[in-house]
């Protein structure tokens, strides 16, 4: 056990004098160093050094924090511009939609300006409002009723053709009934051959010729037009263009299938002709009728 202890003892003075010569080489050092540095005293220059490296690593740590909170802020600041770009972007998105409208709206107001000084009869301009959900009838709702001089059974048009009659009325509104619907009926003429017809609604856009002879001559590609007798409508308005012409059996008559001019599934605007315009207009082809001499009206 003493051996044991003295050997120990030898250890613990070996690594106490090795201990003790490196802290006697850092004073030497240090004391070496503070010699090359005039107005530092020993205690400054022991705290400096020691003091030093644990400052550059705090410096270099608040540094990289203060770095990490720079970005931070970066991305918050970043983000909320992000934010009001892209509601700036929907409002200007949203002032382009408008405009075209707009645009589309004064082109279509154009259009039916132009129809409306052509045609020589007074018309009520009206607005589609609502569709009829229900699949019995093909009708639409428009903003004019009987205080606007709307009647029933006065025709609908628009500056590409026909789009119907009316059905019921109200007071501020009323109902249209579409050509397409199975209940319309009109006087039509084939324009190219002038064989006459009958125009009845056969559903999903879609229209076909009655009572059209056999022996007529009829094609796809030819414009249907109105007969201006029996009805409502004047002479000569666009109903819609022969899409089909078949000629089954033996029967006296052939059957056509039309497709409307007017896209009824894409109505806004629409006029309606009063009744009082047609009698007007037919009396001012009588009086007309009446100045020519009969040589002429049968020349003509």
């Amino acid at each position: 056990m003493r051996i044991r202890n003295l050997n120990l003892f030898r250890k613990l003075s070996f690594a106490g004098f090795i201990v003790l010569l490196l802290v006697l080489s850092a004073l030497i050092l240090m004391s070496y160093k503070m010699k090359q540095k005039r107005g530092m005293d020993f205690v400054d220059a022991f705290l400096l050094e020691v003091c030093s490296p644990f400052q550059k690593g705090v410096t270099v740590l608040l540094q990289g924090v203060d770095g990490v909170f720079q970005k931070y802020l970066f991305l918050v600041h970043l983000q909320k511009e992000n934010t009001v770009l892209k509601q700036r972007i929907a409002e200007l998105q949203n002032e382009n939609h408008q405009m075209q409208e707009m645009a589309l709206a004064n082109e279509r107001m154009r259009h039916q300006l132009q129809f409306r000084e052509r045609m020589a009869t007074p018309m009520i301009a009206a607005e589609i409002i609502g569709q009829d959900p229900s699949s019995w009838f093909k009708s639409v709702t428009i903003d004019r009723g009987e205080s606007h001089g709307v009647q029933k059974g006065m025709a609908v048009i628009s500056p590409d053709g026909v789009i119907g009659q009316i059905l019921k009325t109200g007071p501020h509104y009323s109902t249209v009934l579409l050509i397409t619907d199975y209940s319309s009926a009109i006087d039509a003429i084939v324009q190219r051959t002038r064989a006459r017809a009958i125009v009845e609604g056969k559903g999903e856009n879609r229209c076909q010729l009655k009572y059209l002879l056999r022996s007529e001559d009829v094609s796809p590609g030819d414009v249907v037009v109105t007969a201006g007798s029996g009805g409502n409508f004047p002479k000569g308005l666009l109903i819609g263009e022969i899409q089909k012409v078949e000629k089954k059996g033996l029967g006296v008559f052939q059957h056509a299938e039309l497709i409307p001019s007017v896209d009824l599934t894409k109505l806004e605007e629409v006029f309606i002709i009063p009744e009082s315009s047609l009698l007007a207009t037919k009396e001012e082809k009588e009086q007309k009728e009446r100045k020519i001499p009969p040589e002429r009206r049968k020349k003509k």
